[in-house]
């Protein structure tokens, strides 16, 4: 019995030096990869539903946010960023890309979209 508990407390120690010695995580960064993001296509079906756009503002959504997922995906790869510029350069390409957005919008879907928007950062989902 002593030496069972002899060998299962070595092994609590060397797990533990294990852990201790093991390197630590990279820096994580500002914007989610690209599979826990919405695809263009996903999002663009979103917007259409939740503010009932037409065919032609659909056509001229989709470019923003394809350019908005490319610039985002490049932003993430860029390893010579440090995590607080990369999250500022995020944050002025979604303000860009918004800006955009809303320039497509009719004064009642901007309202929804703004709305939209903020229940998003509340509750940090999707909407």
């Amino acid at each position: 019995m002593k030496k069972q508990f002899g060998l299962f407390a070595l092994c609590v120690i060397f797990g533990a030096g294990l852990a201790l010695a093991a390197p630590l995580p990279q820096e994580t960064p500002a914007v989610a990869p690209a599979g826990h993001r919405a695809d263009p296509s996903q999002q663009l079906r979103r917007l259409t539903k939740k503010l009932n756009l037409t065919s032609e503002q659909q056509d001229q959504l989709l470019p923003i946010l394809t350019d908005r997922q490319q610039q985002m995906t490049a932003l993430l790869n860029d390893g010579s960023l440090s995590a607080q510029d990369r999250h500022a350069k995020a944050r002025t390409l979604r303000e860009d890309s918004d800006s955009k957005i809303k320039a497509v919008l009719n004064d009642q879907q901007k309202q929804q979209y703004q709305q939209m928007r903020e229940h998003r950062r509340k509750h940090g989902t999707q909407s």
